[in-house]
């Protein structure tokens, strides 16, 4: 029997994920590191701010090199709360490990038991608990991993986050500013590009999108030329940010680099943004970016937001490569009083929806009582992982 590469790929992902979550149980060297720094972690917990207590039993949480987790942890800091990290091995064994490490970088405090814990907070978890416990939460966020969401299910669906780098350094704190910046660019695709890996059949299989390097493949070859400036060297990138250029600006970051610190920045020179597919799904850090800073994203997967993106509300959606063609001419041909209309929109919607301080605020209200965290609601069986 032929198994397919999809599936393959699946078995070695939770293969390996398996031996990642697990393997510190058999490495005495880094069960003594764990003791050590537990033994480092005395912050007093603060008397006057609301608590978030975060009880894991293991790193599924941590997600793509810890980006999740730290999204969770750095939501609950920018909405004023202050966190307590439940003591346990399988899942601070790698707190200094890549994204997850930046949580280093706050005060936090842990604890052994939540019996430790003498006022109400929030627990953030992936036990389960009797309703009667733990009796001091006032609200407990059960994370839920399956993919599929629909409303039906009555969970909350977390929002994808902007790249962990760009909380780690505060800029999602300057998107207002960032808003009025002059617009120089009309259009901008900027980030990886590298055609094998932005070519995945889930892309195309499951979700039914145009894979990322297929994209830009359409638009090289059908926009006419001139249209699309693509530098291929740093030095050229460097003229280019401070040159006009009403068409299509390709930045692949195979090329040219862009440092995280100047990246907001980068996106909010263009009216619009082309927020392609990601590498197994669609959702990419960059088009959250796209919305925070008012550049209007020009997408295929509207309905992978919740609730959706709204066409020639705060988005532009193309459905197919025909589509995908005409919606960039009309972009570049858009006025910049029209798309100042959109960018309000855009805006706007990740102010409701994906900021968050309002995040945690919409998730702390979606029940009266505790609440499931579908983690990522826009995961469809077979395309990607949990």
């Amino acid at each position: 029997m032929r198994v397919s590469t999809p599936l393959l790929s699946q078995v070695g992902h939770h293969v390996d994920s398996r031996v990642r979550r697990y393997r510190g149980v058999f490495y005495w060297p880094a069960y003594k590191l764990y003791r050590r720094w537990r033994l480092e972690q005395n912050y007093q917990i603060p008397a006057d701010t609301p608590l978030v207590v975060f009880d894991f039993s293991h790193t599924r949480i941590d997600g793509p090199q810890g980006r999740r987790f730290y999204a969770l942890f750095i939501y609950f800091i920018r909405a004023g709360y202050y966190p307590v990290l439940k003591d346990s091995y399988l899942f601070l064994a790698n707190i200094n490990k890549r994204h997850k490490a930046y949580c280093l970088e706050y005060r936090f405090s842990l604890i052994r038991s939540l019996s430790d814990l003498k006022r109400p907070y929030v627990l953030v978890t992936d036990r389960t608990y009797k309703k009667t416990e733990p009796q001091l939460a006032s609200k407990v966020v059960t994370i839920d991993y399956r993919p599929g969401y629909s409303e039906s299910d009555k969970c909350f669906p977390m929002p994808f986050p902007m790249f962990s780098g760009i909380y780690r350094n505060g800029q999602d704190l300057m998107v207002d500013q960032l808003r009025h910046a002059p617009r120089q660019w009309q259009i901008l695709f900027g980030g990886d590009a590298a055609t094998k890996k932005y070519s995945q059949a889930t892309i195309a299989d499951v979700y039914r999108k145009i894979p990322r390097a297929e994209v830009l493949d359409v638009l090289r070859t059908e926009l006419e030329g001139g249209a699309i400036k693509e530098p291929l060297a740093q030095a050229e990138l460097n003229c280019l940010k401070g040159e006009s250029h009403c068409g299509l600006v390709i930045i692949n970051t195979r090329h040219c680099q862009i440092d995280t610190a100047d990246w907001l920045t980068t996106i909010a020179k263009a009216r619009f943004f082309l927020a392609c597919p990601g590498v197994r799904y669609p959702m990419s850090h960059n088009a959250i970016e796209a919305l925070a800073v008012g550049s209007v994203p020009i997408i295929q997967y509207p309905e992978l937001f919740y609730p959706p993106l709204e066409h020639n509300v705060n988005c532009l959606v193309y459905k197919n490569k025909q589509e995908l063609v005409d919606v960039l001419k009309r972009a570049m041909s858009m006025s910049p009083e029209d798309a100042a209309t959109l960018s309000i929109g855009a805006a706007a919607y990740y102010d409701q929806f994906l900021e968050p301080k309002r995040v945690v605020q919409r998730l702390l209200a979606h029940n009266p009582e505790n609440v499931n965290l579908r983690l990522l609601p826009f995961l469809k069986k077979g395309g990607g992982f949990a």
